[in-house]
């Protein structure tokens, strides 16, 4: 048990201003979890992928390995020219479908995908908004605003959320690390579309075409 994650983070890599926003709200989460889950690890990709780089197989076998997700949301977070984040939530949709249906009495009517928005709700796609409850954190302007008591309480609830999903799911022997080494993420060509739609900056023209 102790090699499953109890969540992997998924967040938009812009730079190192977002980049201390993120690690504050990580480290104020792991806080919190550590009581319910002192053996579970966090997954948190600090070093994230360049524009040319390969989708790093590892990502797709850490999710997999994931009790779940917390996507911790910016403007950009599904951008059709970084189209990272949205791999990794379509293949986190599929896994939730899969875990879902195996009809575990704790996780009727649970989601396995937790999102954070720390800027802009308004851009956060209708498919979440209307189907999941989401944090909003967008009244937060500095990285130490996270520890403010009204934080901790939100992110406490949350680690509650994320440690009862996590036991649901290995108590029933759902998450296996031997079957995750072959989990891939959705191919770009195949979300395309969807992604196109949502994107709130359309693709840009390489040169040259």
């Amino acid at each position: 048990m102790d090699s499953i994650n109890a969540c992997f983070i998924s967040y938009r890599h812009t730079g190192a201003d977002s980049q201390q926003f993120v690690q504050a709200f990580v480290h104020e989460l792991k806080r919190q979890l550590q009581l319910w889950l002192p053996n579970a690890p966090v997954y948190f990709d600090e070093k994230g992928l360049k524009v040319g780089d390969q989708f790093n197989e590892e990502l797709a076998f850490e999710l997999c390995r994931s009790a779940c997700m917390v996507m911790f949301f910016l403007p950009l977070h599904f951008d059709i020219n970084h189209p990272y984040c949205a791999r990794e939530y379509k293949a986190m949709l599929e896994l939730e479908k899969q875990r879902l249906g195996a009809g575990v009495a704790d996780l009727q009517n649970k989601g396995l995908i937790f999102p954070v928005v720390y800027r802009g709700a308004d851009d956060l796609p209708e498919e979440i908004k209307t189907c999941r409850h989401y944090l909003n954190f967008e009244h937060l302007i500095h990285e130490r605003d996270f520890k403010r008591r009204e934080c901790h309480q939100e992110l406490y609830a949350l680690s509650k959320q994320i440690s009862d999903r996590y036991r649901a799911l290995t108590n029933a022997g759902l998450i296996q690390a031997e079957p995750c080494k072959s989990f891939k993420f959705p191919d770009l060509e195949a979300i395309r579309p969807w992604l196109e739609g949502i994107s709130p900056i359309k693709a840009f023209a390489m040169p040259g075409h």
